[in-house]
């Protein structure tokens, strides 16, 4: 038997074994097997034991069942490329013996499974971490077909949604400019073009505020938006000839004359590196050795940062899980402006090393350009270093001597700053606080936290976050307005913009600090920080999206927000620092131009639906054209619902407009978020109530919302409706079973699979886009990306504490027998590193084996070009979206 043949397939992490488990089980506790360990890159250790050639590989066509509710369409109904079962496979968790690759965190306090348990995963086959083995690619390619196959008689729609997508946007168009130095810079889009072109122009000295009423003749392609454009980064000449491309970093350099930018040329998030002279095009690509005659391309994460006299860069590269975990600097340029060859050995200086694989390395310059940032950051903890960048002596001693710390890490204590004036604003939650609080300390008396003191307003003395429940604090962002951008006055305040959430909603603040330092401070180093103003920044509509949009330049005298909500495009507004409640001082630099939206007809509401615990309101947000609601009133048959969730690592899905759902909603859907708990929309503990042992909650909020929506099983009161919505009333049982489906993507896939396990009468139809479904298998396997850090997240299924919960949710572990099920659409990328291609094939595989003839039909499509997302290809993703729109309106009947 060859054994090394087969294991290619698998890691050792999590051991797929195909022997009965009682004679495994008995083995493993008289500690008598015998491990085989291979060599293959990254995955160093694990071990495929075949009984006999009947559990060979195949791709079989046996029959499968389909809905009835769709078979009558078809007259020769293609079958699915049924994967072979291996039943005698399955993966251990727990105490396998190994040191390596771990099974837990070294400081975990819980106890290793012992002896291991077995999980089947009879389809683990279907993983070649090589993405070369013919028969799993043969298998996708049959998947991929037979998906066409099944959805060929919506080709017409799919072109009709792609044109009503390109209808309702300006495929000529530009983003607007923002002031950095002597230029604008800006990008922009041609017709027909998927990818931006970078462009700068020249800026006049006293120019705050870009010329207004800029439009671009779309007939002319290529033409110039502003005199003097200069293009630094043409992405789509860039990629031309490639299947898949995304930008990670574009930073230009101090100097303005050098752009340093990353490309990912795959999928799987692994950057390359290259660096441009801008004004004489000279191109040079960075090359990872220095010697030998074998040139091997640069990788790493997509982080780069200029130095501060232009003359080389700090990198970030990732292990071999894919984990940022080193920091470089490398000296690209001499003195004289001239280039180091890579034969005249280009120096890498390591800064820093993280050891710790629970945490990930981030690079940054502070927003004044001052220092540069380090930080290590889990999901529990963090921790930051400091370079200071200016002024700075290129022959001086090794950089890494220069680094300093603020505080080391701390268990459960997480903290991120921004610089001003001297000091770091800290945003932590030091103390236990629910949400982060606003701090401050001098730069260089940081005392690991213990001078740590809270920002104060100068009118109260009272913290203007303190942490509490009901503010949460996101980021903060310093300016400094100078004379040469005030009109010539100079300002004696400096500006904190500050972002968050409050009132569930996203909130933008501004803080006033006055420059004088017996102002800013009193004369005791351990005085708080004092803000003479603090602002909220207020809109005319009750919901809406607003953040902190492009800025570039700390010294202008406004900062540019950029707000949205359901029903308004995106709009770029450059709000004064010194009087940012004064709307009429606020200048609209642009608004998005949709094509034939006309605003009067669609409305959007927000509400709350009653948990199943009684006493938690879960926020949703619905937009739909007005003449759908008021059709409704008129009958009973249920207005068509698409539901959309996430509720996962605090991430909010805020309430935006986006122009690619008018389709939907001019077809009769109402689209619907449900802002499940996992999510960070009413702040950090929103987001803490439900990880761990609580990771249910969010499954069970998103199904508590389906079931409020079609009126299933819900006790109506009062109380279980909101209140502040002339249209609440109405909400409760809207629709029905069959005209109610869902999407979710990456995490918030896991939710749409926890779902629809938990109650698949609920829905017709489920998109599942790149879904973390297999998720007891791959949180067993610290060779994959993200497990070991994810551990803080979701907990580790080695360990007793969690085991048995992660595997009572863990979508694929828990399909639920002869059940019907809605239609299902699940998509992947076969490079994606965060989601790996076989967890939504595995998923498929497993939804056809086991759920009953009568559910809806189970199809998949994996990009054999692509990763995580489809690159920044703006019209390949439309291509996709109109996939998937096709599918979701087949399936409710408006088609």
């Amino acid at each position: 038997m060859d054994l090394l043949r087969h294991s290619q397939l698998f890691s050792l992490a999590s051991i797929v074994i195909c022997l009965p488990a009682a004679v495994v089980n008995a083995a493993w506790s008289s500690r008598q097997f015998a491990f085989l360990h291979r060599s293959h890159h990254r995955l160093p250790d694990f071990v495929n034991f075949h009984c006999d050639d009947v559990h060979r590989r195949c791709i079989s066509t046996a029959s499968h069942h389909f809905s009835s509710r769709n078979a009558d369409q078809y007259d020769n109904v293609p079958r699915p490329p049924t994967a072979f079962r291996n039943e005698s496979s399955f993966v251990l968790a727990g105490d396998i013996g190994n040191k390596i690759p771990p099974r837990q965190s070294p400081s975990s306090p819980h106890a290793l499974l012992s002896p291991p348990r077995c999980i089947p995963d009879p389809y683990a086959w279907i993983r070649d971490e090589s993405r070369a083995d013919t028969e799993v690619l043969s298998h996708l390619h049959a998947e991929n077909e037979y998906t066409r196959r099944m959805t060929r008689h919506l080709d017409s729609l799919r072109e009709e949604l792609y044109r009503e997508f390109l209808y309702g946007m300006e495929e000529t168009d530009h983003m607007a400019p923002v002031a950095e130095g002597h230029y604008w810079y800006y990008s922009r889009y041609e017709e027909g073009v998927g990818y931006p072109i970078y462009c700068r122009a020249p800026r006049k000295s006293h120019d705050f505020y870009p010329p207004a009423g800029l439009r671009r003749d779309p007939s002319l392609p290529m033409l110039s938006l502003l005199p003097g454009e200069e293009v630094y980064l043409n992405v789509p000449e860039i990629a031309q000839n490639k299947t898949y491309l995304a930008v990670g970093t574009i930073a230009v350099s101090t100097n303005q004359e050098y752009v340093a930018y990353t490309l990912d040329e795959m999928g799987g998030e692994t950057c390359h590196f290259y660096v441009r002279h801008i004004s004489s095009g000279e191109e040079w690509v960075l090359y990872d050795d220095d010697q030998g005659s074998h040139k091997k391309l640069l990788e790493g994460y997509g982080a780069v940062v200029w130095d501060e006299e232009s003359m080389g860069i700090f990198y970030v590269t990732m292990d071999e899980t894919h984990r940022p975990h080193r920091v470089y600097y490398r000296r690209l340029f001499r003195l004289d402006g001239s280039y180091v060859e890579r034969t005249e050995r280009q120096h890498d200086e390591l800064l820093l090393e993280e050891e710790d694989k629970r945490f990930n390395v981030h690079i940054e310059k502070t927003f004044d350009g001052e220092y540069l940032l380090i930080s290590c950051i889990s999901s529990e903890a963090s921790e930051v270093h400091y370079l200071a960048l200016r002024p700075r002596n290129v022959t001086h001693r090794p950089i890494d001597t220069d680094l300093a710390c603020i505080a080391r890490r701390r268990n459960k204590v997480l903290y991120r700053v921004a610089h001003c004036k001297g000091y770091w604003l800290v945003l932590t939650n030091q103390g236990g606080s629910p949400n982060l609080s606003l701090k401050a300390c001098p730069v260089g008396n940081d005392f690991d936290g213990e001078n740590w003191n809270d920002v104060v307003l100068q009118s109260t003395g009272n913290a203007v976050f303190d942490g509490g429940p009901h503010r949460s604090l996101d980021g903060i962002t310093v300016f400094d307005p100078s004379s040469d951008n005030s009109g010539g006055v100079s300002s004696p305040y400096a500006f904190g913009v500050a972002t968050g959430r409050e009132d569930g909603l996203p909130r933008v603040w501004i803080l006033e600090f006055h420059k004088d330092e017996q102002v800013l401070r009193s004369s005791s180093d351990s005085s708080p920080l004092v803000a003479t103003k603090f602002t909220r920044l207020e809109f005319a509509e009750t919901a809406f999206n607003v953040g902190i949009g492009a800025n570039r330049d700390p010294t202008l005298p406004y900062v540019v927000v950029d707000y949205d909500s359901l029903v308004t495009p995106l709009s770029n507004i450059a709000v004064p620092l010194s009087n940012p409640s004064d709307l009429d001082a606020r200048r609209l630099l642009k608004e998005k131009e949709v094509p034939g939206y006309e605003k009067e007809l669609y409305a959007c509401e927000r509400t709350t639906v009653r948990s199943r615990d009684g006493k938690t309101d879960i926020p949703i947000s619905v937009v739909f054209r007005r003449d759908v609601l008021h059709h409704h009133a008129g009958n009973s048959s249920g207005i068509p619902i698409h539901l959309y969730g996430y509720g996962s690592y605090g991430s909010s899905i805020e309430a935006s407009f986006r122009a690619t759902r008018l389709p939907l909603l001019n077809r009769g859907v109402v689209f619907a978020i449900a802002h499940v708990r996992g999510g960070g929309e009413i702040g950090r503990p929103w987001y803490e109530d439900a990880k761990y042992l609580c990771k249910m909650k969010s499954f069970n909020d998103f199904v508590d919302v389906a079931r409020w929506l079609t009126g299933d099983n819900v006790e109506t009161s009062e109380s279980s409706l909101g209140k502040d919505s002339a249209y609440d009333a109405d909400w409760y049982g809207i629709t029905t079973a069959a005209k109610l489906s869902c999407e979710g993507r990456s995490a918030g896939g896991l939710l749409i699979g926890a779902a629809i396990n938990q109650a698949p009468h609920l829905f017709r139809a489920a998109i599942l886009g790149v879904p973390f479904v297999d998720v007891l298998c791959t949180m067993i396997d610290a060779t994959l990306p993200l497990t070991i850090a994810e551990w803080e997240e979701w907990g580790n299924p080695n360990e007793e504490h969690y085991f048995q919960y992660i595997k009572s949710y863990s979508p694929i572990n828990n399909v639920r027998h002869g059940q019907i099920y809605p239609a299902c659409l699940l998509t992947g990328g076969l490079y994606d590193p965060r989601v790996q291609y076989w967890e939504p094939a595995k998923f498929a595989a497993q939804l056809r084996h086991c759920v009953s003839k009568d559910s809806g039909n189970v199809l998949l499509m994996v990009d054999m070009d692509a990763g995580h997302s489809v690159g920044n290809d703006r019209y390949k993703h439309l291509r996709e979206l109109s996939f998937d729109y096709a599918f979701l309106l087949d399936e409710l009947g408006l088609v």
